[in-house]
């Protein structure tokens, strides 16, 4: 086979399977891509595809790719300017691919940011601790600023619009890109260009980063016999932490009742949300996930919860996302305890991470998750059973009246 002949082949398979991406991970979980477009180098696979037919003119493929290959080659020999490396141009392709499916959650991710994304699992990371989230316009929306951490430290509030991350607009730009650009070393500075109602012009805020270190859980016994337990993410292990905590409250003496604190959880891993609600709630079903086409699967309460006949308070908020609105919506369902605070996040799909050749990441929504009743979280969320709102004011004079609300629920109980 001659070079010419090769990279023909190259560029074929490259076509295939970059547009196919996102159709192969949904279909088969794991896949194959552009194993072969690196190597080749910018330069080099910039002339050839200049000098070659495309793959739908050569038989190979179906018609509609057509329209991409003649773009490329247009641009390719008549642009007058700097023209991109090729590498930018397939991401930009890709990116272009992904959105067209509409929807926030499934996105594309280049090598570096995706390496930003791994550090979730390590425990802590470096950012401005807040949770954010991309609404139907493609606006960026900080859903909380988590208290005592740099972003309510240099007064960003919930509701925020971020316009622009050092100057760079946010507009186009999925949630894990901006996330990404806001993320960075401790000790250095973030500028975000804010828009916030009430205020008639955006402003810049700059956040110095820090290391935000995760805390999974966090226990302590309050007035009247009451134990208070908090989760703030559902990783791995959540589930025993929850129930040595759980454990060791009750060793201290009998509990009447039991905060379970679920504010600003953004979720985490399905397996785990089913074992910590499983703490509570002593059979049946704690969620439903629905692939396409319908098919689903139930996930049932495992035995031997440490919790499942104490009283209980759930405390969620906007920040409650994901896992932490399967367990919720499972307490509601079955009554098994009273939410109370604000109605959460409503984010109940799944994602699933591919990593491909080169470090960059592809995550597709595969599936969503039902309430045991079947309600729908996505979009929707989890609307407490008791609305308690907790302002600015509030945070700023460290008061907690959803807590407060709680603990007079259980001790109500008790007369």
């Amino acid at each position: 086979m001659s070079i010419g002949e090769f990279l023909k082949s190259v560029i074929k398979l490259w076509v295939m399977a970059m547009l196919a991406a996102v159709l192969m991970i949904a279909a088969f979980g794991t896949g194959y891509f552009l194993r072969t477009l690196y190597p080749l180098g910018p330069e080099t696979l910039g002339s050839v595809l200049a000098a070659t037919k495309s793959p739908a003119e050569s038989g190979g493929e179906p018609a509609e790719f057509a329209v991409f290959w003649e773009a490329w080659q247009f641009i390719e020999q008549r642009f007058y300017g700097e023209v991109p490396p090729v590498r930018e141009r397939v991401y930009g392709a890709i990116r272009g691919m992904v959105s067209s499916f509409g929807d926030p959650n499934t996105a594309f991710i280049d090598p570096t940011r995706a390496e930003i994304f791994r550090q979730d699992t390590s425990g802590s990371f470096e950012g401005i601790g807040a949770a954010v989230r991309m609404d139907q316009m493609g606006r960026l929306i900080i859903v909380e600023p988590y208290p005592g951490r740099p972003a309510a430290a240099a007064g960003l509030q919930r509701g925020d619009v971020i316009l622009q991350i050092d100057g760079v607009p946010t507009e186009g730009m999925n949630l894990y890109e901006a996330i990404s650009l806001i993320r960075g070393p401790a000790n250095t500075k973030v500028t975000l260009t804010i828009f916030r109602e009430g205020v008639e012009e955006p402003f810049d805020v700059t956040v110095t980063r820090a290391r935000i270190e995760i805390e999974v859980v966090e226990a302590k016994r309050l007035e009247g016999d009451l134990g208070y337990v908090s989760l703030s993410e559902f990783s791995r292990g959540a589930a025993d932490k929850v129930a040595q905590a759980v454990r060791k409250l009750q060793s201290e003496g009998p509990l009447k009742g039991l905060i379970f604190d679920l504010r600003n959880n953004p979720g985490g891993l399905l397996d785990e949300a089913v074992a910590v609600g499983s703490q509570f709630i002593a059979d049946g079903v704690i969620t439903i996930e629905r692939e396409k086409g319908g098919t689903e699967q139930v996930f049932e309460a495992l035995p031997d919860g440490v919790a499942t006949d104490i009283p209980l308070v759930v405390l969620i908020n906007q920040g409650s996302a994901s896992a932490a609105e399967i367990v919720a919506g499972a307490i509601q369902d079955y009554k098994r305890g009273t939410i109370v605070g604000e109605p959460s996040f409503g984010k109940g799909t799944v994602q699933i991470p591919h990593t491909l050749s080169d470090g960059s990441e592809l995550r597709v929504t595969i599936a969503e998750w039902l309430t045991p009743k079947g309600r729908q979280i996505n979009d929707n969320g989890i609307a407490p059973d008791i609305l308690v709102e907790r302002t600015l004011e509030d945070f700023e004079a460290e008061r907690d009246p959803q807590l407060e609300r709680a603990v007079e629920i259980l001790l109500q109980r008790e007369l």
